[in-house]
């Protein structure tokens, strides 16, 4: 069905063309000049068919944010998840467990208290529940200090053997926030030294490093090319949302919009659209309509967004389409049921998201 032919707004459609692409590119600096393994992030993407296409593309396992994320994953034949969090409630904790009976679903620790926590879980299920250690390179946030302090912790896990280290992960996202273009690259790769040199650390101890995961889509061409860095969860990035082009300055193209309808034009110079904050997420960076000549301002309510323009707009009639490229996926994305994913202006398929945890 073209796309001016859809009934109801707002809507989130995902031009193919553009998202593989984006892909392309993403999967050849990590993967192929990077040499890295790619475990794309899905706290934004969501999809599972999503999900199977960067597996397609190159990617070899997922990383997600929770236990229901990664249920939605497994259940729909991925069989290497990374949870990049800690996992403490009770119920969580024995779903984790369940889920590696059938796939391995990698749980973050930084502290003994995990580590408990985990192996009564793994012991209760009759099975083994992989690990990495969080560490700590700058976010503060959660994660253990770099050093001898992850050494100490992995091997009371090795202790344990209900459960399997299997390595380390960090998120450098405080470096996202630099936008000196010399300063940022110098931080990110400090920042991930801390995390390599812990890999080395545990090396020097006779504990075996399988993974060494770091790397968003705000320092991936970054990270892709550090030593010792095994793995790279950028994922986001896909959809090239303006956050990511815009600010970061990546190489990347508009994939995913809102689809809106025009419900008033009170003056020549305003456009009212259906697209509220109800449907789309203003942090941390706004949406933006796309072809509105002189746009001044915008105004969100819940089912309303005010368009300002400093002249007189012709067209945009009430009933008329109108589109915004996305300011930030991950604020918008989970507030959808579905995607609909267009080739040439025409669906091509529907991308079921799952109800939010």
């Amino acid at each position: 069905m073209p796309l001016h032919r859809l009934p109801e707004t707002p809507f989130l459609a995902l031009n193919l063309e553009a998202f593989e692409r984006n892909v392309a590119q993403m999967a050849h600096t990590i993967v192929v000049q990077g040499g890295k393994r790619w475990r794309p992030h899905t706290k934004a993407i969501r999809s599972p068919a999503i999900a199977q296409r960067l597996l397609a593309a190159g990617a070899s396992g997922v990383t997600c944010a929770t236990v229901a994320e990664a249920e939605t994953m497994v259940h729909a034949g991925i069989g290497d998840v990374l949870i990049a969090n800690q996992v403490v409630g009770r119920d969580q904790l024995q779903r984790l467990a369940a889920l590696n009976t059938t796939a391995r679903v990698i749980a973050a620790i930084d502290a003994p208290a995990h580590v408990a926590l985990l192996a009564g879980a793994a012991a209760n299920a009759n099975t083994v529940v992989p690990v990495v250690i969080e560490v700590d390179v700058g976010l503060n946030r959660a994660g253990v200090a770099p050093g001898h302090a992850a050494v100490a912790l992995a091997q009371i896990v090795l202790a344990h053997s209900q459960l399997r280290y299997c390595g380390l992960m960090a998120w450098e996202g405080h470096t996202t926030r630099i936008t000196d273009p010399v300063a940022k690259p110098a931080a990110i790769r400090a920042a991930v030294g801390l995390l390599t040199d812990t890999a080395r650390h545990c090396k020097q101890a006779g504990i075996a490093v399988e993974i060494v995961s770091c790397g968003g889509t705000g320092t991936y061409p970054v990270t892709s090319t550090i030593d010792g860095v095994t793995e790279i969860q950028a994922g986001g990035g896909v959809f090239g949302d303006l956050r990511y082009r815009t600010e970061f300055h990546l190489p990347l193209v508009p994939a995913l919009t809102l689809c809106a309808t025009v419900i008033s034009r009170p003056t020549a110079r305003r456009i009212v659209c259906d697209a509220g904050w109800k449907y789309h997420g203003c942090h941390p960076t706004l949406s933006q309509p796309l072809r509105i000549p002189g746009l001044l301002s915008m105004a969100y309510a819940a089912e309303h967004l005010t368009l300002e323009c400093g002249q007189d707009v012709a067209g945009f009639a009430v009933g008329e389409r109108i589109e915004l490229a996305l300011g930030y996926a991950d604020s918008t994305v989970f507030l959808h049921r579905e995607v609909l994913a267009m080739r040439q202006g025409e669906i091509e398929d529907v991308l079921l998201l799952p109800a939010r945890p």
